[in-house]
């Protein structure tokens, strides 16, 4: 890894946390989120859409892209045709997001035709993963089941997060894991799923 460019796509708490491993085995890392007005730490260069940028820079230079964004109607489909052809032929796509960030059909026909070198994927548009996938028969490709460790501290976080939000707000500061509109995910109707 050492010396390989590695994309972060989502720079929330997991995609923060996979910037700064990488910089730890002293990859080039490169971020794409959502903000502007802040640069995360432990990246060599930041896109972000609210400046306009796109993915292509970070997808083209990347051997790595790793994708960590919430699922939304913004993401949806995010990754397809177009942006696996842009990446390298020896690059590997990670997806820790939510399977239908990806499209998964085209994401396949690349690994088949050698657009991209692999993927490694957690998640998937179907959830559990159908025995008659086509991902199960892509080349190159580590699948792991969509399982997160346990938390032994989740519900003492999470109140603790309840509580600095509850002092943030009376004291006017902006809160934490605010969502907006951008946030939002409209789960299609079946008919929609059933033809995707």
């Amino acid at each position: 890894m050492y010396g390989k460019t590695l994309g972060v796509v989502g720079l929330g708490h997991t995609g923060a946390e996979v910037a700064a491993l990488a910089k730890a085995f002293g990859m080039r890392v490169l971020g794409y989120g959502k903000r502007a007005d802040v640069e995360p730490p432990n990246l060599d260069r930041y896109y972000s859409a609210e400046a306009g940028d796109g993915l292509d820079g970070l997808l083209s230079e990347s051997d790595f892209v790793v994708l960590t964004v919430r699922l939304t109607d913004r993401t949806r489909g995010m990754i397809g045709e177009p942006e696996l052809t842009i990446m390298k032929p020896t690059a590997r796509l990670i997806n820790l997001a939510r399977g239908p960030v990806v499209d998964e059909a085209a994401l396949v026909t690349a690994l088949h035709d050698g657009t991209i070198a692999g993927a490694g994927l957690d998640v998937f548009e179907q959830e559990p993963l159908p025995a008659d996938a086509a991902v199960w028969d892509a080349p190159n490709t580590v699948l792991t089941p969509h399982v997160t460790a346990e938390m032994p501290d989740l519900t003492a976080r999470s109140l603790e997060i309840i509580s600095e939000n509850a002092r943030r707000y009376r004291a006017g500061h902006p809160l934490l894991n605010l969502l907006t509109p951008d946030d939002v995910y409209t789960e299609p109707a079946p008919a929609a799923r059933a033809g995707h």
